[in-house]
């Protein structure tokens, strides 16, 4: 089991994480799961132009994805959870250096991360693309 606000592998009897304080519902604790069950974190890269201190980060569970970014105000981080069934695509922009990856919803919002690095990028469509495969 991991937990869902910031990955952190738990041995499964918490009732929050001990690494950022997130509540473990119902929902982590199931045991039947199909499909891909591994819970991948990635995070912006600050020699490709991410944040120094606050990097932002995706975080890709059995059932959503989870990105983190700092706000405009540089005062929180502002979260963003989408299941996959609300997942339409999934585009790749590649610069020189640096991917930028567009993340379709079935509501025409999309969500960009900037900074991935292109073998993060390649690995994050993946992932993606094998959970809506086994919805």
């Amino acid at each position: 089991m991991y937990c869902s606000g910031c990955g952190n592998k738990l041995e499964g009897h918490e009732n929050f994480c001990p690494k950022c304080g997130q509540g473990i519902g119902g929902q982590n604790k199931r045991e039947t799961v199909s499909g891909p069950t591994e819970t991948l974190s990635f995070s912006s890269s600050f020699v490709l132009g991410g944040n120094l201190l606050t990097p932002d980060r995706l975080i890709i569970t059995a059932e959503e994805i989870i990105y983190k970014k700092r706000n405009r105000y540089l005062i929180g981080v502002d979260e963003s959870v989408i299941p996959f069934k609300r997942i339409s695509s999934v585009e790749l922009n590649r610069r020189l250096i640096s991917t930028t990856v567009i993340i379709y919803t079935n509501g025409n919002e999309k969500i960009e991360l900037k900074n991935f690095s292109v073998s993060d990028a390649k690995e994050i469509r993946k992932a993606i693309a094998e959970r809506i495969n086994h919805l």
